[in-house]
């Protein structure tokens, strides 16, 4: 009898802690939906974005399944998923973790079929992209971190990182929608002195940054694309295709060849490794490249605009970056 009720009292706290999970879930997308709702209205957008269902969980993180882009009658964009966890957006900071799984068009290629960039690679019947975005804005320290990872299947994948610093004039700008309007005037008219007006942009710094690639037919399309309309096969001189893949080789050895001796890029922490990195990834040697900054008190935009013209490789010395395989 003791340990019947001991099972009884057992599962009843199983069931009550259940239905009060439940509950708070319940409660949770509530008042996820009622957030998203209220900034769509802010941002003017909430004809343009609608979702079948939406889920939250009482931690903080939200589900949003079946979400469509533009009109309900004619969307101009479809998702699968949107993820939404470690929102926030207080005073003081201002940060949160985005995913969007299985972005398409509506004929269910991905949206970025139509760029040019991937219209360049011959193939543009790509499965839809997924996008990762995080971000942490804190105004008491004056920085943010930004991280981007994007996954394009049978293209290629991308993930950057900047850390910055002495942001929040440029936070406050960005803000106040009145003071962007009016900048926006002003250019358009003429009047006043912008620069003076964006100065809180130029005060940002970054601090580190890196960006990687890792192909996933982007570069060996492109490869082949190149062979076929740039590489001309002798006739009578053997196979057209080993003709061009042997003509290529040595196209990519001599740029690399050019790229060390007229040091261009010399704005790198080592001129000869950025050269062959880049022939590597070019070539389709190597399937992964890393671009990563190093600035060693990091480097501000205004120093950024002033700091060599068209000089790029001035520029660019001003982070010490090296570029990786």
């Amino acid at each position: 009898m003791i340990k019947q009720k001991k099972s009884l009292i057992a599962g009843g706290v199983v069931a009550a802690l259940a239905c009060a999970w439940w509950g708070l879930g319940v409660y949770a997308s509530g008042k996820a939906e009622d957030e998203l709702l209220a900034l769509l209205d802010k941002t003017g957008q909430r004809d343009m974005v609608h979702w079948k269902s939406i889920s939250a969980s009482p931690f903080g993180s939200a589900k949003l399944k079946e979400v469509t882009i533009g009109s309900a009658a004619s969307p101009i964009a479809r998702i699968e998923t949107v993820k939404i966890s470690g929102l926030r957006n207080s005073y003081d900071r201002q940060s949160g973790d985005v995913t969007i799984e299985g972005a398409a068009l509506p004929n269910g290629n991905s949206v970025l079929s139509q760029t040019d960039l991937i219209r360049q690679a011959g193939k543009s019947d790509l499965p839809p992209a997924n996008l990762r975005v995080r971000w942490d804005y804190q105004r008491d320290d004056d920085n943010a971190s930004i991280h981007l990872n994007l996954e394009q299947p049978d293209a290629l994948d991308a993930e950057l990182m900047l850390g910055l610093e002495r942001v929040n004039g440029a936070a406050a700008l960005a803000e106040d929608g009145a003071a962007l309007g009016a900048l926006g005037m002003m250019g358009i008219m003429g009047l006043g002195r912008i620069d003076r007006a964006l100065a809180p942009l130029a005060q940002v710094r970054i601090t580190e940054g890196s960006l990687s690639l890792k192909d996933d037919g982007y570069v060996k399309r492109s490869i082949e694309l190149y062979k076929r309309y740039n590489i001309a096969a002798v006739p009578g001189e053997g196979n057209p295709d080993k003709q061009r893949a042997k003509l290529f080789d040595k196209f990519i050895d001599d740029a690399r060849k050019q790229c060390i001796q007229r040091q261009a890029m010399a704005g790198f922490e080592d001129n000869d490794d950025a050269c062959s990195a880049a022939a590597n990834f070019a070539s389709g040697e190597d399937r992964e490249i890393h671009l990563t900054l190093n600035p060693r008190n990091g480097v501000s935009v205004a120093e950024m605009l002033s700091g060599g013209g068209r000089d790029y490789s001035k520029v660019l010395a001003l982070f010490s970056p090296t570029l990786k395989n």
